[in-house]
């Protein structure tokens, strides 16, 4: 039964209910589409898109300004460019610019101030170990001098160190070894 109707209708009655069809649906989709769109700006400047107009009971007092969207559907999702920014809304746009522009100068500033600090503290470390090298090689020049009880005689004759004054100026050699040691590292260490 189905294919009799089929064959009773012509192309040109198909035609015509395909092109029906197509127009509805795209008024259908069309007014589906067309809603009303609300941009709100509240105190922080945070910018909120929706559909539904903003009430004017307590939970809004914090907005500072609603702006009904024109209905432009053809332009809906394109994004505008920096000019056209600008020349919308070129206060906010400047203000935004140079909050941006103030904070990096700051961040700036106290990355140069806390690299300043870092070297003005690398100086006086080094200075310390260079002082601390000195330091020890004048106290091995003065350990090496043998004072009264640094050599004892041997039962063949002759002298020999003791185990004291052995034992001081290995004391000494590690102390300035260690010194110079330190100095090298904070060398290395130096901030960028």
């Amino acid at each position: 039964m189905n294919k009799s109707i089929a064959y009773k209708l012509n192309p040109l009655s198909i035609s015509a209910c395909t092109l029906l069809l197509t127009a509805s649906l795209s008024i259908a989709i069309s007014a589906t589409v067309q809603a009303e769109t609300y941009r709100i700006v509240d105190e922080q400047g945070r910018v909120t898109y929706t559909d539904k107009p903003p009430t004017n009971d307590s939970s809004d007092t914090n907005t500072s300004s609603v702006e009904k969207l024109p209905d432009n559907t053809e332009n809906q999702n394109i994004t505008p460019s920096l000019d056209t920014l600008a020349e919308d809304h070129p206060e906010w746009l400047k203000e935004v610019h140079e909050q941006r522009a103030a904070e990096a100068k700051a961040a700036r500033e106290a990355k140069q101030l806390e690299l300043s600090e870092q070297r003005k503290e690398w100086r006086e470390q080094l200075k310390a170990a260079r002082a601390a090298v000195k330091s020890a090689e004048i106290a091995l020049e003065v350990g090496k001098e043998p004072g009264e009880g640094d050599f004892v005689g041997n039962a063949g004759g002759g002298a020999r160190p003791s185990s004291d004054y052995l034992m001081r100026l290995e004391t000494l050699e590690k102390d300035l070894a260690d010194a110079k040691r330190d100095l090298r590292r904070i060398k290395k260490s130096k901030p960028g």
